[in-house]
This record gives C-alpha cells, structure tokens and sequence, in this order.
C-alpha cells in the first residue's frame, strides 16, 4: 500500500516511512479506533492528523476538520479521503493563537489526538488550546505512548519529546481544565517490542516482519485486553470531557 504514495522530499524520511508502515497494520488501527468510537461527536477535529492513517474513520461524521503542521501531509491525507463536502484541512499549529481563532467558529463537541500529544514541546499549552476549541461537555480522545523507561532511539527518530506515566498525565490533562471519565493502559504485548528494539537494538524503525506479525496478533491482543485490563502497556488511552458549566 505504502509504495502507492509519492512522498515529498520535504518530509521528514524516519517518520513518514514510520506512518507509511503503520498505515499497513490496519487491525491495530482498527484496535485504536475502537477505543475511542463510542465516545465520539458529530463534529470532529483531528489534531496531528499526519498522512491520514485514522482520518477515513472519522471521514462519515457531519464535520471533520484536520489540523496538521505541514501541507504536505495535509495533501496526503486528502488524497486518503477524497474530496468531501464535510472534511476540511488545515494547516497550523494547535499552540497557535492563529489556529485557535481559525478553529474556534466550529465549535467541536470532540477533538482526537492519537499519538500527537508527545511531538509537542509545550503539552499544557496543546491541551489549554484544544479545551478552547471544544464546546461545553465535549470530549478530547487521547492516546500517547506509555512507560517512560521505554523512551529510547525509536522516540528520538520520530521526535518524541516523552512518554507518559498514568498519574502525571491524568494532573496534566486536570489541569487542563477537563475532567477524566476514563483513562486506561493499551497494548501489554507491544511494550516487548518497543523496549528490544528502541533501547536494546538501537533502531530507529520498526521492522516490517515484526509489524506484519502484530498485525496478525493485534486482535488476540485486543479480545484479551477487552476482557482483562492490562495493569501497563505501551500505550495510554484519555477520555476527557470538558466541563458542561464552571462550576461543574
């Protein structure tokens, strides 16, 4: 699938060929997905929307609006969903004023950010932004890398600037001004892999072997998590609602 997609020689190669591989892991994709779906609006912005690897999920909803640091990941994205009358794309920054103010008429009822928040130096100030753009009692659907001892050449390549431990995130996300409804740990199996091949192996890209077995795995892994929440994992799942009132 990946070979399909003209690259621009602009965009950074580690991380878009990182996103053109897990563009072809679609059960963990559609693992992502369900995790956030039942709490999902009508209107919908994707922050970091990236080449558009979980933009078509959302692409049915009345509105859709994709916010992303470069046009040419924009340009790839759109050309993921097609042109459609309810998806629009646009360039910015979230931690921008600018963005903010061009965001801010449409009022989102929620915001999604998947494995976005970690690329960002100033994390409050991404969240104090995106609790501006969501209407009252609206929610911001979070998933960021877990484990801090994790963080090794894999993190550095793609430009993460930390992962997360569950009670730092959830004062962060508090102090945000957003209440937490649900915040759980996501794919036990996947800490293995991070950990042999980001700290022990030095690598700076997944391989694609090991990417096509998990991919096979990935709803084993799922079913099991469904029915025995894992105590960690390599991920973090946030549902966060924004306070219908202030004095909620």
């Amino acid at each position: 699938m990946s070979a399909a997609i003209r690259i621009p020689e602009t965009l950074d190669p580690v991380g878009i060929e990182t996103l053109l591989r897990m563009a072809d892991v679609d059960a963990y994709n559609d693992w992502v997905y369900r995790q956030i779906r039942p709490y999902m609006g009508e209107r919908v912005l994707e922050v970091g929307s990236g080449i558009g690897n979980m933009t078509g999920y959302y692409a049915d909803r009345p509105l859709l609006v994709c916010v992303d640091l470069l046009a040419e990941s924009l340009a790839l994205a759109r050309a993921k969903v097609g042109d459609r009358d309810n998806v629009h794309f646009v360039q910015g920054d979230i931690c921008a004023d600018a963005t903010v103010e061009t965001l801010a008429g449409y009022q989102f009822d929620t915001a999604i950010m998947l494995n976005v928040l970690e690329h960002i130096p100033d994390d409050a100030r991404a969240l104090a932004c995106v609790y501006r753009l969501l209407a009252p009692g609206g929610r911001l659907l979070l998933l960021v890398p877990a484990e801090r001892y994790l963080y090794g050449t894999l993190d550095r390549a793609l430009g993460h600037y930390r992962r997360y431990e569950r009670r730092p995130l959830q004062g962060l996300v508090v102090r945000s001004g957003f209440a937490v409804e649900s915040l759980r740990y996501m794919n036990f199996p996947g800490i293995f892999g991070w950990f042999v091949n980001g700290r022990i192996l030095r690598r700076e890209l997944l391989p694609k072997p090991q990417l096509a077995l998990f991919n096979v795995l990935a709803p084993l892994f799922e079913r099991f998590e469904s029915g025995l929440p894992p105590p960690r994992g390599q991920s973090l799942v946030a549902i966060c609602r924004k306070p219908l009132t202030a004095a909620e």
